[in-house]
């Protein structure tokens, strides 16, 4: 494994190094590239292992290991039963590839997610990784939802979020105030993703591939009305509490950090 990352990273290798800066003459340039040199031709098949890791310079490696982090969306789901946080998020591999990438890498993720009675144990970097909660499908956005940021130690920590955008057909009475809560909780909150649908065939809870998020496959129109749409509902279901529905209904209720809406894939 950390023979693709190191091959993806150092191709092409001096572009990379002179990017990163480590290169400051050119008797650096000729030392670095002079490994390079040694490594066999690519054929068309299969580019050819890389196996001159261990002699780059430590602070080339440790940059390789830290730019091999890329963004994630990490689903969590709340076991109401144990009272434990659980994801179907891969563990990075990075964190897996060797002691030197581990040792590296665990000072960028964070063991996340712990509540009351267990420990974190979901590997989270709150500057790239996304939280995804994903909609309960038997009661919707509930009260457990609601107090998900209460169960868990982590919710100053999270900067981006994603929840499912639920279409007023399917939306139980409580969900719009639920998920507005649940938004306010998280005080550093800087996005917020509506996930509207699935570009893959399969929607289930256990997937094989890595969670993403793209653009919508919908027309703008559509999409600028479906936010629209959202919007006005926190207006008026926080509002109307609120004794303020006189105001103008394209107004945000309260506070709400950007909302942009998403769709939900799997990459391989």
């Amino acid at each position: 494994m950390a023979a693709q990352l190191c091959h993806t990273a150092l191709d092409p290798y001096n572009t990379y190094v002179y990017r990163l800066g480590l290169v400051k003459s050119p008797s650096e340039q000729y030392e670095y590239s002079s490994i390079i040199t040694e490594i066999p031709p690519s054929t068309m098949s299969s580019p050819p292992p890389f196996t001159f890791f261990t002699r780059l310079p430590t602070e080339l490696r440790l940059q390789i290991w830290r730019s091999s982090c890329h963004r994630r969306v990490v689903d969590v789901y709340y076991d109401s039963e144990k009272c434990r946080c659980i994801t179907t998020a891969t563990v990075p591999a990075v964190l897996q590839t060797c002691h030197e990438s581990r040792c590296e890498a665990l000072r960028i993720y964070k063991r996340s997610f712990g509540t009351g009675s267990h420990e974190p144990t979901i590997y989270f970097n709150r500057d790239i990784d996304t939280l995804y909660i994903p909609r309960p499908s038997f009661m919707g956005y509930d009260d457990c939802s609601r107090s998900f940021a209460d169960l868990i130690r982590d919710a100053d920590y999270i900067v981006h979020l994603a929840i499912d955008y639920v279409p007023p057909s399917i939306k139980r009475p409580w969900e719009t105030y639920n998920k507005y809560i649940l938004i306010q909780s998280f005080p550093l909150l800087q996005e917020v993703f509506l996930v509207t649908e699935t570009t893959t065939a399969s929607s289930d809870k256990y997937h094989d591939g890595e969670l993403d998020l793209e653009e919508p496959a919908r027309d703008a129109p559509s999409l600028n009305r479906m936010l629209e749409d959202v919007k006005s509902s926190f207006y008026y279901e926080v509002g109307g509490q609120s004794g303020i529905l006189d105001r103008d209904t394209s107004m945000e209720p309260l506070h709400l950090p950007p909302l942009i809406l998403k769709a939900k894939t799997w990459t391989h």
